[in-house]
């Protein structure tokens, strides 16, 4: 029976021998390189390149590293897969638990530094030498490579490949209208531009039909999976054309919990549980009645980080049962931090059974249609949170040779006014830092006014503007948006103003 999970590969610790320990010290140094675990890297590789497993025991003394850095956020998968392969090559009938994967991390880790230093002894210490003979006579590379597998692709170890395939993407939104017979295309992932959208219009204008559209195209031409948000009635969450083409999976809040780890890796260590206890406490702050005092907040964190740091798949029991004993325990009145948590707890608003690379890598859309306001806002608040975190851990998206990025995820909200007034933080960070990762956020509201931001203004990081028959009376922000004046009132059904070239243009839609 295994007890190997990847998630428990992540923060668990590797070593290897005291002797193997300061060798790969010294190749650090001599290599240039600045960490640790890039050494281990090429250790354990050149003894997995061996035709045996390392038989010979060795000491535990080196300094430990977890496996997240041993390995890496992006490749720990392959690693693994590569160490339980070898275990159960070699090995008759291998108990495959986390400490038979130490073993095997720290047997390998020792061979592989040993024959490492053959190799910079033969190189005379010379590190162009040294790199020229682990590539030219050590590697043994595969004349021909595989397919890489659709982006979203669910493999043997269960854990989705989060890649996506660098090219163009374009979107055809209609026809113009002082142009009728030339189609409006746009380049979605084009060099030097956003690919987020904003569509605007009055309610029954058009702005969720053509949200729809886009989104089919930007998945059937990339496969890239689409996280959808409907804010609204939850009407789409009915839409079976939608559903079957986006490959889409249905969550009803709060009758669906959503199937997310919250506060995935929050135990790495005392930073990582640092942070994630304080975008919890602002994120749940939010959906307080009433500000918060610095006394509550300092309550929320003192309170909360001994969980953060010492559980894994935390829920909001968890965090509740937590906040109960604290306040137990220092003698607190019950004020609106017990009685929201309190609140909050009469529902499954999520439940971490998938780890975000699982459950961003699969399409969903999630309604709130019956959901109160406080959990709808905290649920969509945790879920940019970690959509958030996700993208900050992970690497960028490759580029083509023309420089288009490739789209691994989609981001929609449907009737998005009160997220966008709600001025919350993950919200702007997915907007402003995660394109490069190969994220596309598309925002559907009723009025450019919603999009007045608080520090950083979110149109400016906004590609395409689309705006449909709106009164819309926030001059700045629509002249910024659409690079002067321009009047929406009088757009007939159907008709969207946008820009080409920098230019005002009209688009029939539909």
């Amino acid at each position: 029976m295994s007890d190997i999970s990847l998630e428990n590969v992540l923060v668990s610790n590797f070593q290897t021998s005291a002797e193997a320990d300061k060798i790969t010290e010294m190749l650090k140094g001599q290599l240039g390189l600045s960490v640790r675990y890039r050494v281990a890297r090429l250790a354990i590789g050149r003894s997995l390149g061996e035709s045996s497993f390392p038989m010979q025991s060795v000491d535990a003394q080196g300094k430990t590293i977890k496996g997240d850095l041993l390995f890496g956020l992006d490749e720990y998968p392959l690693w693994v897969g590569l160490l339980i392969t070898n275990i159960k090559k070699h090995i008759q009938k291998p108990e495959l638990t986390i400490p038979t994967l130490q073993n095997a991390v720290r047997r390998h880790w020792h061979r592989g530094i040993m024959l490492l230093l053959d190799d910079w002894k033969e190189a005379r210490e010379d590190p162009r030498k040294f790199w020229e003979i682990l590539i030219h006579r050590r590697a043994m590379l595969p004349d021909t490579v595989s397919k890489p597998s659709k982006f979203g692709e669910i493999h043997h170890d269960n854990e989705p490949a989060f890649t996506g395939v660098a090219k163009a993407v374009y979107v055809d939104l209609g026809k113009g209208v002082d142009a009728p017979h030339e189609q409006f295309t746009r380049l979605v992932n084009g060099v030097g531009t956003s690919p987020h959208m904003a569509i605007m219009g009055q309610s029954g204008s058009g702005k969720t039909r053509i949200m729809k559209e886009v989104l089919k195209q930007i998945h059937n031409q990339t496969g890239a999976p689409v996280i959808l948000l409907d804010l609204g009635k939850g009407d789409l969450a009915n839409d079976t054309a939608l559903i079957d083409v986006l490959e889409a999976k249905i969550l009803r809040v709060p009758e669906d919990g959503i199937p997310l780890d919250m506060f995935y890796a929050s135990n790495l260590n005392e930073e990582v549980a640092t942070d994630t206890v304080m975008g919890f406490r602002d994120s749940f702050s939010s959906v307080v009645q009433g500000k918060l005092g610095p006394k509550q907040l300092d309550n929320l964190r003192e309170a909360l980080k001994p969980l953060f740091i010492s559980q894994e798949k935390i829920t909001l029991e968890h965090v509740r049962s937590r906040l109960s004993q604290y306040y137990e325990d220092n003698d607190l009145k019950v004020d609106s931090v017990m009685s929201t948590i309190n609140d909050l707890t009469q529902y499954t608003i999520f439940r971490p059974d998938f780890s975000p690379q699982q459950f961003f890598s699969q399409s969903w859309i999630i309604t709130f249609a019956h959901a109160h306001d406080t959990i709808k806002n905290l649920a969509v608040f945790l879920l940019m949170d970690a959509l958030n975190t996700y993208m900050k851990r992970s690497s960028e998206a490759p580029q083509d040779s023309e420089g288009h990025r490739a789209i691994r995820l989609v981001l929609a909200v449907d009737e998005a006014r009160h997220l966008l007034a709600s001025k919350h933080d993950a919200l702007s960070d997915n907007i402003r830092l995660h394109r490069s990762k190969g994220l596309v956020v598309t925002l559907a509201s009723q009025s450019p006014d919603d999009y007045d931001g608080k520090s950083d203004d979110y149109l400016e990081n906004i590609g395409l503007p689309i705006c449909f028959n709106t009164n819309a009376v926030a001059t700045k922000v629509l002249q910024n948006m659409f690079r002067g004046k321009a009047n929406f009132a009088t757009l007939p059904s159907g008709v969207f103003m946008t820009l080409k070239d920098l230019k005002q243009v009209k688009v029939k839609a539909f």
